[in-house]
């Protein structure tokens, strides 16, 4: 419990260091005026582009994962010496540890994927430099997240290897508390709509991501994705928006794409306010924006390099002459990934669909109403509800006129919002209509049309800010509090690693220790992975896939291994 505890506090401190050490040499802010909270989300994407970055030469092994470490508490101490806030940083810390301790403790991993393809994918981290042709041994390693690299990083001598756990607990914490800050902060400044958007979005966290068990590499997408819809509401004007905030938003969209390939849809955004800028110039001047090209050209750089693709597995921009490059694992994983979205397996009768049939001309559309549209319903129905109850005494009560103009000052950019989770939700419903692939786009539209509608009938005079402050604590009670419920559960139901999510085993019957599978080698005995027999490999000795490629071979080329798949 105390290594789980410190593990959690160490969290904190190291999104807190890395976002003021990028803060300072990118934004340069003064340190007098900086969001803590809002500095821990950069903190993540430093990280995960450091982590990426490292991996092309050496792995992300423990030695790495310490200096990682150290450097981060090193530099918390020093900047907390120097800190006029020292008191508000403990508080920080507090909170931010004791929400990632409330929903880690007792947790599963995410089900199967964390077994399937992102712990065994941190374990290839921790193991080896960049893969070239990764996929060739499995193709959903090429699906990973930054994510996964971000959590090797968290391997190291000082903690447990159930570490690699925290950084996803740490980024609902630095989530939550930056967005009641800013609910706060427009509180104060009595901006309507941004009160009622951010209102309604925490709302909705607290009940759709207080389970770690569900978060894997949707939830930290989503919440980006969130992150993303409150900077683009706080821009004054979109036309002469300013350098820091189009470089927040450029930076927050290129992390979204390497969160989950689907986001690539948001980085419209930048795009969209670079066209708007009425100083076009500057931005293309800045130094900054080289930067960006330089992250996304990296992560697109990783891509074909595992893959042979710009984005796996979209197989109209994948390089076909690499010699890695292989059709049919692309082709697999385009197929089955789109009509498992689709609710593939929940059709029934004898004559069952390929993939690619089930895929064409809205074959899939019968069988994912019956089905997924159904469990859709399930989650959003709450949100609904809780909008008309919280909505309607608003508009029935008299009106006034004291926040019309405020109002009208930000309605173009809720309208763009509105506009834009809109087509993010119809390219969700098209390509890959599974819920917790689209819920961030679906609440956004949800919430951003009712408010459209809401301030049709009426622009609101006052806030009554008791209100809003208790049904969030109340949510807040009740999120925390079904985990603890959890927890003192479960909590004598001893095993290896015990509190920790377990890494090495989805079965509560099994042991949770590190397993060893089948080795596989090629005919001159070269060691080429390891095999698990169809079981989930989790966290083990890497390369792990439970599928068995027979035709597999490996060559090594400037230091850099090589799998190529021969379909001869």
């Amino acid at each position: 419990m105390i290594n789980i505890i410190f593990s959690c506090l160490a969290s904190s401190v190291i999104m807190l260091s890395y976002g003021l050490i990028f803060n300072q040499a990118f934004f340069k802010e003064d340190i007098k005026r900086i969001n803590y909270y809002e500095i821990g989300i950069f903190g993540f994407i430093f990280s995960g582009f450091l982590s990426l970055i490292i991996n092309f030469f050496i792995p992300l092994n423990k030695v790495v994962g310490s200096i990682f470490l150290w450097v981060s508490v090193i530099y918390f101490i020093t900047h907390l010496i120097k800190s006029q806030k020292k008191i508000e940083l403990f508080y920080i810390i507090f909170f931010l540890s004791f929400i990632s301790f409330s929903i880690l403790v007792m947790s599963n991993t995410n089900r199967p994927d964390a077994g399937l393809y992102h712990l065994p994918y941190v374990s290839i981290l921790n193991e080896n430099k960049i893969i070239i042709g990764l996929t060739n041994i499995h193709y959903r390693f090429g699906h990973t997240s930054i994510m996964q690299y971000i959590s090797a990083l968290y391997n190291n001598y000082t903690f447990k290897t159930e570490f690699i756990n925290s950084p996803l607990a740490s980024i609902f914490s630095f989530y939550l508390l930056f967005i009641l800050s800013e609910f706060k902060k427009n509180l104060d400044k009595k901006e309507v709509t941004l009160i009622l958007i951010s209102f309604l979005i925490i709302i909705f966290s607290l009940y759709s991501f207080n389970r770690y068990s569900n978060y894997g590499n949707d939830v930290p997408s989503h919440i980006y994705f969130f992150i993303l819809v409150i900077f683009f509401l706080n821009i004054p004007d979109l036309k002469q928006v300013n350098s820091h905030t189009f470089y927040k938003i450029t930076l927050i969209s290129i992390f979204l794409f390497t969160l989950k390939p689907f986001m690539v849809i948001v980085l419209l955004i930048p795009l969209f306010l670079f066209i708007l800028n009425k100083e076009k110039f500057k931005i293309i001047k800045n130094k900054r924006i080289i930067l960006c090209f330089i992250l996304i050209s990296i992560w697109i750089l990783k891509n074909i390099l595992i893959s042979g693709c710009l984005i796996f597995p979209v197989k109209n921009i994948c390089i076909k002459s690499l010699n890695y490059y292989n059709e049919n694992v692309v082709n697999l994983a385009s197929n089955e990934g789109e009509a498992w979205a689709k609710g593939f397996p929940d059709q029934v009768g004898d004559n069952k669909l390929t993939y690619k049939e089930y895929n064409a001309n809205f074959n899939w559309l019968e069988t994912w109403k019956k089905n997924h549209f159904k469990k859709i319903q399930e989650k959003l129905l709450p949100l609904l509800i809780f909008i008309l109850i919280f909505i309607t005494p608003y508009i029935l009560i008299k009106s006034h006129n004291n926040y019309q103009n405020n109002i009208k000052k930000i309605d173009y950019n809720l309208i763009l919002i509105t506009i834009f989770s809109f087509v993010c939700s119809a390219y969700w419903f098209f390509y890959f209509p599974v819920y917790r692939f689209g819920m961030s786009f679906l609440a956004t539209f949800i919430i951003a049309i009712f408010l459209l509608i809401f301030f049709q009938f009426r622009n609101l005079d006052k806030i009554n800010s008791t209100i809003f402050w208790v049904l969030i604590i109340i949510f807040f009670i009740g999120s925390m509090g079904k985990n603890y419920t959890r927890i003192f559960k479960d909590y004598d139901k001893y095993y290896d690693g015990h509190p920790w999510p377990r890494i090495y085993t989805l079965k509560n019957n099994e042991k949770n220790i590190q397993k060893t599978f089948e080795s596989i080698y090629d005919k001159n005995n070269k060691f080429l992975y390891n095999y698990s027999n169809g079981e989930e490999c989790m966290y083990s000795k890497s390369p792990c896939t439970h599928m068995l490629q027979k035709k597999i071979y490996k060559t090594k080329i400037l230091g850099f291994d090589i799998f190529f798949l021969n379909n001869n």
